[in-house]
């Protein structure tokens, strides 16, 4: 009997542990997530034409041990382009203007929109620039 209660509760503690550091990544068609000497393509397999994404997280919850939000950096031969939170508040961790990134695979550039003029007091972009990456 107390051989049978071992096994179960040996069982047990291993199926806890294994649920408790468990971690779930979402990926869209095409992105790659990283994490140390691990990467994972999701999709179909990558062209020529189509830029490879990389999620990492760019700001951190040291107190609940999770991410509060995920920059994606996309890599298109030797060009790069991040999308990435340009206005974070810290009080309610909250991102008030990401970045953003287009991909024009005929002319293989990039073109990051960015807030050149963000208003603090309602946390709105009032003007956006688009910065064109290229070779």
């Amino acid at each position: 009997m107390n051989k049978i209660f071992l096994i179960a509760f040996i069982g047990w503690l291993t199926f806890l542990a294994g649920s408790v550091f468990a971690k779930e990544v979402i990926l869209d068609t095409g992105e790659t997530y990283r994490q140390g000497n691990l990467t994972v393509t999701c999709g179909i397999a990558l062209t020529e034409h189509v830029p490879r994404a990389f999620k990492e997280c760019q700001h951190w919850d040291d107190f609940n041990k999770n991410c509060l939000f995920e920059k994606k950096t996309y890599i298109y031969k030797n060009l790069q382009c991040v999308e990435g939170c340009q206005y974070w508040e810290k009080f309610n961790n909250t991102c008030h203007y990401q970045t953003k990134c287009s991909f024009d695979p005929g002319q293989e550039w990039f073109v990051r929109t960015t807030c050149d003029k963000f208003d603090g007091f309602n946390n709105t972009c009032v003007n956006t620039n688009d910065i064109k990456i290229v070779q």
